[in-house]
């Protein structure tokens, strides 16, 4: 098991309730492993709406790409300050930044 921060901003900090929280992750998870499994369960009275509101929808449904995985929405998804790949692998000490769409002005 390793431990891993995941960091909220905007509407899904409000939607959590938290700023951040240290997580708690198998060998050889994965940034999807985290969005699609860890994140919900952690907060179960969320979760549902957690994933509707980070992955593109098609007619309700969460869409997905060649690889019969969800596509990320408009959220930016930062590993280690680097923009993550839903594929990249987690290890100790990572920190995962979950961000809206910034808008400029």
């Amino acid at each position: 098991m390793n431990i891993v921060s995941a960091v909220y901003f905007g509407k899904l900090r409000e939607l959590l309730g938290v700023k951040g929280e240290k997580l708690f992750v198998e060998e050889g998870a994965t940034v999807m492993d985290l969005l699609v499994n860890l994140i919900p369960k952690q907060h179960p009275g969320a979760s549902m709406i957690w994933v509707v509101t980070i992955f593109k929808k098609v007619k309700g449904e969460g869409a997905q790409g060649g690889e019969g995985t969800l596509v990320l929405g408009d959220f930016i998804v930062t590993l280690n300050g680097r923009t993550a790949k839903l594929e990249d692998r987690l290890k100790e000490g990572d920190e995962v930044a979950v961000m809206p769409p910034f808008g400029g002005g």
